[in-house]
């Protein structure tokens, strides 16, 4: 019998149940096998279909969520909103109350949106989590904070809060550096500090830490006070000698380091100052701690366009024009190493072509190769490759939309199971799956369009698999929303970010506009334990849809289609947030052929 087995036999049978519906009937059947399961069984499945995932506990929760997101993302299914302050929005650091908030104005172009997003944990509970979203508006920093979990106690006064459509716990606020400018002193790079600075402030006032960059050379280092007044916000600036601050990161693990590109072709290492408990009377003053400038000879209109960390010790940079357009340094603690340790080159020819994005990609669960060594580019020729620095090639594979050969402008990875492209036009998200036919990790059991495509593009050799979608809503929507999105229809994909590798809400910034998509079924009886609090039964139990996931009647409906071998394109669109049986087998009730 199962039960007389070892623990060591039971995790292997596990491996190689295929859905969490096996391994819930298997704790079923006698008080010994649940017992495993809840000890071990979920983490085991948990770890096996999803290893590129950071979990550390809570992992029946964790299977439920990571397999609803995994099924939806096959459907196509998702809720899609723009993202506007509303209600009460705070203005920091003298926390002025606004009621409306009000677009940049005076350019000929809407802003363009930089993001970043964090989610941290709050409690035992797994959907128990405390989520920031922050994005550039010109020269405005915009923060949304949402609680999320358990329902809170009532707010004290001042807090200014309300509950979404989500019956998430949320705030807004807006900050803009001192003598800001719109047009002179917008902000091009932005980065919250999640981890070293959390730890340390967390028993301190509610604070969020950010560093962001100008389009007029100015680096700042900013601790925003939430729960109350301050007249002090800059703890730091970094020297950038004048020049436009173009792209930057921070050093992920224990955020020690900040690269940013200034002009076209100088870069600069800074060491982030520590944690203060008061911010001072006059923002310290960082200088560099190294500085580097790359060769342009024989290179015409060549710059920086993207700076990524890849590891502690990594710092990749996507260039171009060139013929190796992306370059890697080493980072020692003393600085960067002047010369490239890595050039990399995109073409099989040599032609010039620039590289706009890089995102590293996760290890997998037993791996001793650090992280860093595998990363996705996206650039120029529309197409996103896969590199592996223990290769001797260039790149591993490549993957494209054989019917859109525009540049991707960002890059956005989904564990090492799929990552989303921003398109340069039409306001396009490209959705790649990078999971390999016959391998360990989860795939939603009915998807037999998801197997169909696989086999057909490994009978090609293509790479071409996967799904576009228009971020450009095909229904009405009320009048304040219309008179922004008119330049947004067009827009490129400017920058993509999610709250963590678990979270299924993505956020993308176009002209004027963020977006966000929440993977969601809406007639999913059991969704995603991130969204249940919003369910509104009747009487009878049964789930009320559009109150349920629409109340506000502001989700967007969108167009996509598939990428095919035979360039064949098939548009489909979302009807309405409503309970109605699907027409398409295979995807989620929303979408309709459009003939």
């Amino acid at each position: 019998m199962l039960h007389n087995l070892p623990v060591e036999l039971l995790n292997q049978i596990v491996t190689y149940l295929p859905t969490a519906q096996s391994v819930a009937y298997l704790s079923r059947c006698n008080h010994v096998l649940h017992r495993y399961c809840e000890e071990e069984g979920w983490k085991v499945f948990v770890q096996t279909r999803f290893p590129s995932f950071n979990i550390k506990q809570n992992w029946k929760a964790a299977a439920h969520s990571l397999t609803t997101y995994s099924r939806d993302l096959d459907r196509h299914a998702f809720l899609a909103r723009y993202v506007e302050p509303a209600n009460f929005i705070v203005k920091l650091p003298q926390r002025e109350l606004e009621t409306q908030w009000r677009r940049p104005r005076g350019q000929t172009m809407g802003y363009q949106p930089v993001i970043d997003s964090y989610e941290e944990a709050t409690g035992s509970s797994w959907d128990a989590r405390r989520q920031i979203l922050a994005w550039s508006a010109g020269a405005e920093l915009v923060l949304r904070v949402k609680s999320i979990g358990p329902k809170h106690k009532p707010d004290s006064r001042g807090s200014y809060s309300y509950s979404d459509h989500f019956n998430h716990h949320t705030r807004w606020f807006t900050y803009r550096p001192p003598k800001a400018l719109e047009g002179r002193d917008d902000i091009t790079s932005l980065k919250v500090l999640k981890h070293q600075y959390r730890k340390e402030s967390s028993s301190t006032t509610d604070v969020e830490h950010v560093i962001f960059g100008t389009a007029s050379g100015h680096i700042y280092l900013s601790h925003l006070e939430l729960d109350r007044d301050s007249t002090k916000t800059i703890g730091a600036i970094f020297e950038t000698g004048g020049l436009p601050v173009r792209s930057a990161d921070i050093e992920a693990s224990d955020e020690m380091f900040l690269a940013a590109s200034l002009g076209d072709t100088h870069v600069s290492l800074y060491n982030i100052p520590r944690f203060l408990y008061n911010v001072p009377e006059r923002p310290q003053v960082i200088s560099p701690l190294s500085e580097l400038n790359l060769s342009t000879e024989g290179l015409r209109s060549f710059r920086i366009w993207s700076t990524q960390f890849l590891s502690d010790d990594l710092l990749a940079l996507g260039t171009g024009p060139a013929q190796m357009p992306i370059q890697l340094f080493r980072v020692r603690p003393t600085g960067l190493l002047q010369e490239p340790y890595r050039k990399l080159a995109v073409q099989e020819i040599d032609l010039e072509t620039s590289i706009y994005s890089i995102k590293p990609l996760p290890t997998s669960i037993g791996e001793k190769h650090g992280n860093g060594e595998l990363f996705l580019s996206g650039g120029y020729d529309g197409i996103a490759r896969l590199h592996d620095l223990r290769s001797p090639r260039p790149f591993e594979s490549y993957f494209y939309d054989s019917t859109d050969d525009g540049a991707m402008y960002s890059i956005l990875n989904i564990g090492r199971e799929r990552f989303v492209a921003g398109g340069a036009r039409h306001s396009m998200l490209k959705f790649f799956d990078i999971r390999v036919p016959g391998g360990r990790m989860y795939h939603y059991a009915d998807s037999s369009n998801w197997r169909k495509r696989k086999v057909e593009s490994a009978l090609s050799g293509s790479q071409d698999t996967g799904w576009n979608v228009f971020l450009n809503p095909r229904n009405e929507i009320q009048q304040r929303w219309s008179r922004a999105s008119a330049r947004a229809t067009e827009s490129p994909v400017y920058s993509l970010s999610t709250p963590s590798s678990v979270s299924a809400t993505l956020f993308a910034g176009v002209e004027n506009h963020i977006v966000e998509l929440d993977f969601i079924s809406m007639l999913d009886k059991h969704p995603n334990p991130i969204f249940s609090r919003s369910i509104v039964r009747d009487q009878q139990g049964n789930i009320n849809v559009a109150k349920s996931w629409n109340p506000k009647h502001d989700v967007l409906n969108f167009a996509m289609y598939e990428h095919s071998p035979d360039n064949a394109i098939k548009l489909k669109t979302q009807a309405g947030v409503g309970s109605y049986a699907g027409q398409i087998k295979g995807y989620d009730e929303r979408w309709r052929d459009c003939y």
